[in-house]
């Protein structure tokens, strides 16, 4: 398959699962299954292979036949991006847990140490982690796909590289928000932009060509949008919770 095809395959791999999970439990009456919300179920199942796919497409087309020390560095961002993504899961299952199944608030109730803690991994490390892991594997991606020959990308490939970041980079803003972190997503991806067109001027004096390199142009895009969609976000809406704002457009 095409690497753009990939790309578009990717995008929609990570973002299908919350968007099907979401209009299942607030547009029906399908909200748990044992003691799991249906989203929990989304979560652990497709949302955890959508971010496998992304893990096998880089090592396969950059890390396989590398150096061992490539293959550690990413074998380290693969099980943080994994751990993270498990973490959350599970304090963020709890914590929902309480408020939409038993309908009573986990600040109120649990303990205020075992509420901090979970607050905190729910809100923050988990997705410091799952987010950093995510964005480095797009930039040691990215770095490596300069390091090989120029593609002659299509028309339709270009197009398709750059809507698939377009939304890509969108959505994972719109999450920067809600999970949080927005100013330190806004920091992580300025700082892998820099890094790639610093490494594309070492390595030839110049940033024109980008667009032959698919990856490296889908990550750039993929990131600059991450800056816009959280940087619009936060001037019109503010610190407001995207899950709440549409939740409550919903439930109208």
């Amino acid at each position: 398959m095409r690497d753009s095809y990939w790309f578009l395959t990717i995008t929609i791999l990570i973002l299908a699962p919350r968007i099907i999970s979401e209009l299942l439990f607030r547009l029906t009456s399908l909200k748990m299954i044992w003691v799991f919300r249906i989203i929990d179920i989304f979560d652990i199942t497709l949302q955890t292979i959508s971010l496998f796919v992304l893990i096998l497409y880089v090592f396969h087309r950059y890390i396989y036949g590398r150096s061992e020390k490539e293959l550690i560095i990413y074998l380290v961002l693969s099980a943080l991006l994994i751990g993270g993504h498990f973490m959350h899961f599970a304090a963020n299952a709890i914590d929902m847990h309480y408020r939409e199944a038993i309908g009573i608030e986990t600040e109120e109730n649990m303990p205020t140490t075992a509420y901090i803690l979970l607050h905190f991994l729910d809100e923050y490390l988990s997705h410091i982690i799952l987010f950093t892991a995510m964005i480095l594997i797009f930039l040691y991606g990215g770095i490596l796909d300069m390091q090989k020959e120029q593609m002659n990308a299509t028309g339709i490939d270009k197009i398709i590289t750059i809507l698939s970041g377009f939304i890509l980079g969108g959505s994972l803003g719109i999450s920067g928000v809600e999970a949080s972190i927005p100013i330190y997503m806004i920091a992580i991806s300025a700082l892998c932009i820099g890094i790639i067109i610093y490494k594309k001027i070492k390595m030839d004096r110049q940033i024109k060509g980008l667009s032959q390199y698919l990856f490296t142009l889908f990550v750039l895009i993929t990131l600059a949008m991450i800056i816009f969609a959280i940087s619009l976000y936060l001037l019109i809406l503010g610190t407001q919770s995207p899950r709440e704002l549409i939740g409550g457009i919903i439930s109208q």
